[in-house]
């Protein structure tokens, strides 16, 4: 019996500039800047690929292809709506950075630290307002590094500070903010769903199980990222296990190796760039056991969403397609 399953992917699948016909070493700034001036024909081509690549579904990503440029292109949710009802496509989620959940964290007294909440719950009411109107019910955030990265491009971090255990004062923070922004959401219908980005406070198996205890299994859910986690030295399916259930959006994603953290350096889109070259379309050749992980998720009677994704991808439709079929024809009978 197949998985109860619809497949999606988010649209940062499209954000190689090669893809767009630009240069490709253009900066990410750039690139974000392009699409700012006028990003109707970027989404029109997105949302085309979607639909081309056989999709049920798209997920929104951080800028500049978040629902702020959506709601720009289109003028409004209901006819950005229109644009995806005209394609038999549907929202399955959408991604916010933490930006602001991290000025929150980060702020130096409690007047800072609540302008800086009121900050965040404002952004997520009106990101939350726009997916009801579109009828999307998941809103993804992620949290915040469990160690500081070198900003030092070829220095090191201390690998100790990422591998050390989080600090229960931090991660009980961390908990209430996140509960504050599913009760945010809440208000509009929706769930918050936090998405296992690799090196974060939600992608080793001890900080995930920490983070679920303390926040509301009703309004604040799980997006697990198999290949962040593995990326991190993780075990996607230890989580799987322990929290498919309250999982309505899983990314089926691979990597190649771990990671460690503390190799990466530099300005933030400089060890994203580094990143993702360590990420690989499932069936491809990676570390995650993708048949364990399908009889872990059928065992659940798991259904939702999957997200079938690799960022930045240079053939955005042909690897879209390859995880899908790879799905079909070799986990989908398991």
């Amino acid at each position: 019996m197949s998985l109860n399953l619809r497949w999606s992917t988010d649209i940062v699948t499209f954000f190689n500039p090669t893809y767009w016909d630009l240069p490709a070493d253009l900066p990410y700034p750039e690139w974000e800047k392009r699409v700012d001036v006028d990003p109707k024909p970027f989404f029109e081509r997105m949302l085309d690929g979607a639909a081309a690549a056989g999709l049920s579904g798209i997920e929104l990503a951080p800028a500049p292809g978040g629902w702020v440029n959506a709601l720009n292109s289109y003028g409004s949710a209901a006819a950005f709506k229109k644009e995806l009802d005209a394609r038999n496509l549907v929202l399955s989620s959408s991604y916010a950075l933490p930006v602001h959940l991290k000025a929150v964290l980060d702020a130096p007294d409690e007047a800072a630290k609540q302008a800086a909440r009121q900050q965040l719950h404002d952004d997520t009411a009106g990101h939350a307002e726009f997916l009801r109107e579109v009828g999307c019910p998941t809103l993804i955030t992620s949290t915040i590094p469990r160690a500081e990265f070198s900003e030092i491009e070829g220095v090191d971090a201390p690998a100790a500070d990422f591998d050390a255990p989080t600090d229960p004062e931090l991660m009980g923070e961390v908990a209430e903010e996140l509960n504050g922004i599913g009760n945010v959401v809440s208000r509009s219908g929706l769930h918050l769903a936090i998405h296992t980005d690799a090196y974060s406070l939600a992608s080793r198996t001890a900080d995930i199980d920490a983070l679920m205890a303390q926040t509301d299994s009703e309004r604040v859910k799980l997006c697990i990222d198999a290949g962040h986690i593995a990326l991190d030295g993780g075990d996607p399916l230890a989580v799987a296990r322990g929290h498919a259930d309250r999982a309505p959006v899983l990314h089926w994603k691979d990597c190649s190796v771990h990671l460690p953290p503390h190799t990466l350096s530099g300005p933030p889109m400089v060890r994203h760039d580094e990143m993702i070259k360590y990420f690989r379309v499932m069936g491809s050749g990676g570390v995650v056991d993708w048949h364990e992980w399908t009889r872990i998720l059928k065992s659940k009677q798991w259904s939702g969403w999957g997200v079938a994704e690799i960022d930045m991808s240079v053939d955005p439709l042909r690897e879209i397609r390859e995880g899908i079929e790879y799905y079909d024809n070799e986990l989908s009978s398991l």
